[in-house]
């Protein structure tokens, strides 16, 4: 299975929210090898995530353009 990056989250509700974004994370994790992942909000229900050279290795970082 062929993943893109970054991938784009589109949540239909809060609630599902927190799930699909831990989903995201842990498919980007296995691909992190000297980078970190940057989560954005470009919505309150799209979201995209990505690995960034601009995050140190291990750490996941939060961008919120609303």
């Amino acid at each position: 299975m062929q993943i893109e990056i970054p991938l784009i989250i589109e949540v239909p509700d809060r609630a599902s929210r927190e799930f699909q974004l831990e989903q995201a994370t842990d498919l980007l994790r296995d691909r992190a090898t000297d980078c970190g992942i940057i989560i954005t909000r470009h919505s309150f229900r799209t979201f995209t995530a990505a690995l960034s050279p601009d995050v140190e290795f291990g750490f996941i970082q939060e961008l919120d353009l609303v």
